[in-house]
């Protein structure tokens, strides 16, 4: 197969005239199909910088891991809770800033389709002795497995959703009799139907942080929610962190009311496209 052009090549093909002495005689679409060419090697050449870019993540944690890496993304669900508190503990070192063990169970009882984890199939043997946080609590693929493999999260994010554009203190709160009340809170805790998804969680692993998987799981989040037609998705970020999630397209909106963990926080927004955006979803702030 020839060599793809780089971009000084795409640049001449956009730029470049057929000298032909009966162009005055004719009508030129030259432009017509140098355009088209440009725009299908441009689509090339995006496509497999984008293939290079997801192979250079995962060389980056094959090159960590002693165990194949083929990552498993799925929706959470309440079987998932305690390697779900056990990466948060993992990845959050102040404990003011975790969401509670409770907290979880709430939201993926009540809105696990507003969840996310990245797995990966883990043979104990070929572990190695490399000491994931979420070992201990993963399950087994198969109960009758030779090999014992098992599913273990890797990351994850856990959200709700609110008819508040940015995250408030009564969207991390949860109702305190939500597990024997036939009656829903609509001032605390998730809201079915709201048109904001507000993202508490995103966890990675510390031994996995730097290697993409934030990047992995935040991507394919936001398409889940588009699926399910939401307005937007908002956070509450400390300042430090504000860059970051600007890069995944989120807008800074300023200083959070929020007074969660001491307080602090910055409210983020994301609005997705107001034609993906339908009546609400389908039925690290925290």
């Amino acid at each position: 197969m020839a060599p793809l052009p780089d971009n000084a090549a795409l640049r001449a093909l956009k730029g470049g005239h057929v000298n032909d002495a009966s162009d005055d005689a004719a009508i030129d679409d030259t432009d017509d199909v140098v355009d088209d060419e440009f725009a299908d090697l441009a689509r090339t050449l995006s496509a497999k910088r984008r293939e290079g870019k997801e192979k250079g993540r995962e060389n980056r944690i094959q090159e960590i891991v002693p165990f194949p890496f083929a990552p498993n993304i799925r929706p959470l669900g309440i079987s998932d809770l305690k390697s779900v508190i056990a990466l948060e503990n993992a990845a959050f070192p102040d404990p003011n800033h975790r969401a509670t063990p409770e907290k979880f169970e709430y939201r993926l009882t009540m809105c696990p389709e507003l969840s996310l984890g990245i797995f990966c199939t883990v043979v104990p043997s070929l572990a190695k002795g490399f000491d994931i946080e979420t070992f201990a609590t993963a399950h087994t693929v198969e109960t009758d497995r030779a090999d014992q493999a098992k599913s273990v999260l890797l990351a994850h994010i856990v959200a709700t959703a609110s008819n508040s554009k940015t995250v408030q203190d009564s969207d991390m709160a949860i109702p305190s009799d939500w597990r024997t009340s036939r009656t829903k809170d609509v001032h605390k805790g998730h809201v079915e139907g709201g048109n904001t998804i507000c993202l508490h969680s995103l966890a990675v692993s510390p031994k996995l942080q730097g290697c993409g998987l934030g990047k992995l799981a935040m991507k394919s989040f936001m398409q889940q929610m588009k699926g399910l037609g939401t307005e937007r998705v908002a956070l509450i970020c400390q300042d430090y962190l504000v860059s970051y999630y600007e890069r995944f397209g989120f807008k800074h909106a300023g200083k959070s009311k929020a007074e969660f963990g001491g307080g602090g926080w910055h409210d983020m927004v994301f609005d997705l496209p107001t034609s993906l955006a339908t009546s609400g979803p389908a039925q690290s702030s925290k």
